[in-house]
């Protein structure tokens, strides 16, 4: 495209500069083309061309073709003003038109950047707060729904999810803006697989919660039922036959097995520690490590591409710039 342009504007100044010689050289070329006539007049007598041109004749030759001249460079000027207006309205126009798929890109890496929030996923997580288990879950799938509203948006609303093939024949190839985004593309699928896989580590989290309350509700359940066949056996044994005491005392036994095995299942505290474990590495990973650094990338591919609107509503091209000389420009 930048050849094509320059092709087209050498094309242009070529024509022009040979019309200029053209007008100056033309009647250079008329008077000695008059002389010659002239010259073959007085030695033959055949007339090639008019003879006797008076002062006059030459004034009002003179005037006109001044004239002439002097109206093609003023509709040149005309011209050439009116087209480098033209031109700089084409370039402002497409300058804004770019501009506002940039702002659109830039709105879309913002939401998404803004749904990769763990915070509120470590809030929903203190079940023995003030979260219940449900209100835990229910944060969770929101953050879901999110992020997948946030892939679709990123791969259908931004150009970081392509192939990238298209720039192997660019002769800027590799260039700067190839690289970061496809460093963008790369950090987003990986901070989005962390952060599912830390959704699902805090649903099985909230289950577990989940079935621990369960367990204790139980638990209380299975103590008053221990409590209450043990005052049932004190008080009724003189009441009632061998056979019928030890049919409670079996009784007991059963339930008293049954109370230790849902004492066994109790959550601990290290426990619950070796289940939250896992969750906060892949936050501390997105939090501190990925998060920052895919922001980091996305303003500079946002700065990048408002450049080159500069760059089209100044000269209408695009320059890319090879990732050898970003690195010398410190880009």
């Amino acid at each position: 495209m930048k050849l094509r342009k320059k092709s087209k504007l050498f094309q242009q100044k070529f024509w022009l500069f040979l019309v200029i010689i053209l007008l100056i050289v033309a009647p250079i070329f008329i008077n000695v083309g008059l002389m010659v006539t002239d010259y073959y007049y007085q030695k033959t007598g055949n007339a090639l061309t008019a003879v006797g041109l008076s002062n006059e004749n030459w004034l009002e030759f003179w005037k006109d073709y001044i004239s002439i001249a002097i109206a093609f460079f003023g509709i040149y000027l005309v011209w050439d003003s009116s087209n480098k207006d033209r031109k700089k309205q084409y370039n402002r126009e497409l300058a804004e038109q770019y501009l506002h798929t940039v702002s659109q890109e830039e709105n879309v890496l913002v939401e998404v950047s803004q749904c990769f929030n763990t915070g509120i996923i470590v809030r929903s997580l203190l079940i023995f707060g003030n979260t219940t288990v449900q209100e835990s879950r229910l944060v969770l799938q929101n953050a879901r729904d999110k992020i997948d509203e946030a892939h679709i948006k990123f791969e259908l609303l931004t150009n970081l999810s392509d192939d990238f093939q298209k720039c192997l024949n660019c002769k800027y190839n590799p260039c700067i803006d190839k690289k970061i985004m496809k460093d963008i593309r790369d950090i987003f699928y990986d901070i989005e697989k962390h952060y599912i896989n830390m959704l699902n580590l805090g649903e099985e989290y909230c289950e577990k919660i989940a079935s621990g309350q369960r367990n204790l509700e139980m638990l209380d359940i299975q103590e008053k039922l221990v409590y209450k066949l043990k005052q049932q056996i004190l008080q009724l044994q003189d009441n009632y036959t061998p056979s019928e005491i030890y049919n409670l005392k079996q009784q007991l036994i059963g339930e008293e097995k049954q109370l230790k095995k849902l004492n066994e299942a109790k959550l601990s505290g290290d426990m619950l520690k070796e289940m939250v474990e896992p969750i906060h590495k892949e936050i501390d990973y997105i939090s501190k490590d990925v998060r920052p650094k895919f922001n980091r990338y996305c303003k500079a591919y946002i700065d990048i591409k408002k450049k080159h609107a500069m760059e089209l509503r100044m000269n209408g091209t695009i320059n890319y710039t090879t990732i050898e000389k970003a690195h010398c420009e410190n880009i």
